[in-house]
């Protein structure tokens, strides 16, 4: 399954237009395209239902990251120099020739990892698009228990695996890898969050108080204090972790004093989206300015952490009072479900 022929294979269908079509494809499950995925479930359709959707998809995200730590394996291009990686934003520099897996079970070879390793390169195994569409495909089908969905979202993971592979960064055990991680973590959040009671449980232990309650210390364990001691162990990347924490505080404070309606005609529902979207970017690019006033700050783990707390946190909690003022959104509580 690390085998490089697999790659070589599907780069001998290569082309220009292809190339392009598959990075456009691949762009599908990657961060910022899954960011806006949730921006515009969460003000454009429901804020709860775009809530769930998240955590899918942020506890993929962490899970994916720990596996990909844990196992430290090389990508295809780097294993072999007959592997072209068609990705942009790589250090594709390689001392290795026709070095991945000498059959279908076996790793490629200990040098190449060892090497790999010292290069401070993301890791392959497992594929995080993979793991990542699945989390985003399969979340929604979930989320909204929509059928049509649950039927597109196999043919949308194969579409990612194919393109991961052909553009040289993934082996077949990857993307393989990526789909199990994927497919078990979005089985887990159908049993835990796939029926009406369940999601009531889940929204109730954020109402309560931290020390009141199992379901309430669990809920602020796995959402507010395990990111951070990720982020602070380095298993978890400063900007995820700012997002992670900075989103489900702005939801939990909102939850917390009565989220507004979701109703609304598709004209303040788009509106609300491109408006959440561009308060996001300005918040963001405000921050980032401010920082640099701050040399100790400027480019570290924990400046990087605060501009993607603020900016996430400031974006959704003031995003819906702005709204409200707008008329974009209606006073009252919408169903949790």
């Amino acid at each position: 399954m690390f085998l490089t022929e697999i790659n070589i294979v599907l780069q001998s269908l290569a082309s220009d237009g292809l190339t392009w079509l598959m990075r456009q494809i691949t762009t599908f499950s990657n961060y910022q395209f899954v960011i806006g995925m949730v921006i515009a479930v969460m003000l454009g359709v429901s804020l709860r239902k775009g809530f769930l959707l998240f955590q899918i998809i942020a506890l993929t995200a962490v899970v994916s990251e720990i596996a990909k730590q844990f196992f430290g394996l090389p990508r295809p291009f780097f294993a072999d120099s007959r592997v072209a990686c068609l990705e942009p934003g790589w250090d594709v520099a390689t001392p290795f020739r026709a070095m991945g897996g000498n059959n279908f079970l076996a790793l490629p070879a200990p040098e190449v990892i060892d090497v790999y390793r010292l290069k401070n390169l993301s890791f392959g195994f497992p594929s995080g698009h993979v793991s990542g569409a699945i989390a985003l495909w399969g979340g929604l089908a979930t989320v909204f228990r929509s059928r049509v969905l649950a039927w597109l979202t196999p043919f949308a993971i194969m579409l990612i695996a194919f393109t991961r592979m052909y553009l040289g960064v993934h082996f077949l055990a990857d993307v393989l890898g990526g789909a199990l991680l994927g497919g078990l973590l979005l089985f887990f959040a159908w049993r835990f969050i796939g029926s009406d009671p369940a999601r009531e449980r889940f929204f109730a232990a954020a109402m309560t108080r931290v020390s009141s309650s199992l379901p309430g210390i669990l809920y602020f364990f796995f959402l507010f204090v395990l990111p951070l001691l990720l982020a602070i162990f380095s298993l978890l990347s400063a900007k995820f972790a700012g997002y992670y924490i900075g989103l489900n505080a702005a939801f939990t404070l909102a939850l917390r004093s009565g989220l507004p309606q979701d109703a609304g005609s598709f004209t303040m529902r788009l509106l609300r989206v491109l408006l959440g979207g561009l308060l996001f970017w300005l918040l963001s690019l405000a921050l980032r300015l401010t920082l640099t006033l701050i040399p100790a700050a400027a480019g570290s783990a924990w400046g990087i952490f605060l501009v993607a707390g603020l900016g996430t946190f400031l974006t959704l909690w003031g995003g819906l009072k702005l709204f409200l003022r707008l008329g974009l959104y209606r006073e009252g509580t919408e169903s949790a479900i």
